[in-house]
């Protein structure tokens, strides 16, 4: 169930040359708002302003050069793309990026930059990674999947092994839902860095697909994603996701999209950070008392990612006056 501790110890090894640890920083505004000591782990910061280049890293650099000569193939809307493309680049490995017809310029643009192939395929991420899955199959290709993998999932969790280092004397730690592989990895982490914090996840509403499973006590699938936090865009988590949620992670909380532009455009204002609605859904859940914190706790919120158009931002703003 739980990624065993000798894959993360493996996965922190294989991207420590490519890879800095991202600073956790205390937040004396937000302490101050929630009555605990509130502490950003800025995964803002990695080269494609998102943790999924950690799962991205671990996994690729363990193919075999047969493998890697035949290059990799995968489907993101997003962060799993870029992520995908740096590895590769870094690498040396040649890479296919499948994208949704919905993908739009701005999102194109940096991947581009990273010089992988690109094809773009399908109304929906879905069916972007079905036909993604067929020609790698087919291609005998590698086929890297944004969240149901063990090897993405131990690279996602080397982020609960630096916060025990850097934060030893954590309550709990603060997680968005997307897929389900960030938090099944940073509970996999805590369980044996930190085996006395808890962990909480969060999701906005229309991207909710693992609260409603939860609760229904089965993987349910959404018709659709309505949510503006486009990187929690998965209609359904994985079975694997699924179990390691609904056994170890603490509580669930959803907000609202109007509660988490609420947090991301405070962070602006208050600490100078941007991020994605699907990072300041997190801080949201903390402010408006969804996720219950003990007073003087020790908090950890993963800011998961920063890849946020500043014009949507500006909109945003506009809109709060």
């Amino acid at each position: 169930m739980l990624v065993d501790k000798s894959r993360i110890v493996a996965a922190r090894e294989r991207i420590r040359g490519h890879l800095a640890v991202t600073p956790l920083l205390r937040s004396e505004h937000f302490s101050g708002r929630v009555g605990a000591n509130v502490y950003f782990k800025l995964e803002t910061l990695q080269p494609t302003h998102s943790f999924k280049v950690r799962g991205a890293f671990n996994a690729i650099s363990q193919l075999s050069r047969e493998k890697r000569q035949r290059g990799l193939v995968t489907a993101s809307g997003g962060n799993h793309g870029l992520a995908v493309a740096y590895a590769a680049r870094a690498l040396g490995i040649p890479a296919t990026v499948y994208l949704p017809e919905s993908a739009t310029e701005a999102k194109l643009a940096p991947l581009r930059r990273l010089g992988p192939e690109i094809v773009i395929q399908g109304e929906a991420w879905d069916e972007a990674n079905a036909l993604a899955q067929t020609v790698a199959s087919e291609s005998a290709r590698s086929y890297l999947h944004p969240f149901d993998d063990p090897e993405v999932m131990a690279g996602q969790a080397t982020i609960a092994a630096e916060i025990a280092e850097q934060m030893p004397s954590a309550n709990l730690i603060v997680v968005s839902i997307g897929g389900g592989g960030l938090i099944s990895g940073v509970v996999s982490g805590a369980r044996h860095y930190l085996p006395g914090a808890r962990v909480a996840g969060v999701e906005t509403e229309g991207a909710d697909s693992m609260y409603r499973s939860v609760a229904a006590g089965r993987i349910v699938e959404l018709a659709a994603i309505t949510s503006i936090a486009e990187t929690l865009g998965a209609r359904r988590t994985g079975s694997a996701q699924f179990q390691i949620v609904s056994r170890y992670v603490s509580e669930l909380a959803v907000v609202p999209d109007a509660e988490a532009i609420g947090s991301l455009l405070e962070l602006l204002r208050e600490e100078k950070l941007l991020v994605e609605p699907a990072a300041s859904c997190s801080v949201a859940a903390l402010t408006t008392g969804k996720i219950k914190v003990r007073s003087g706790e020790n908090v950890v919120v993963v800011l998961c990612g920063g890849n946020v158009l500043l014009d949507k931002v500006l909109e945003w703003s506009a809109l709060e006056r």
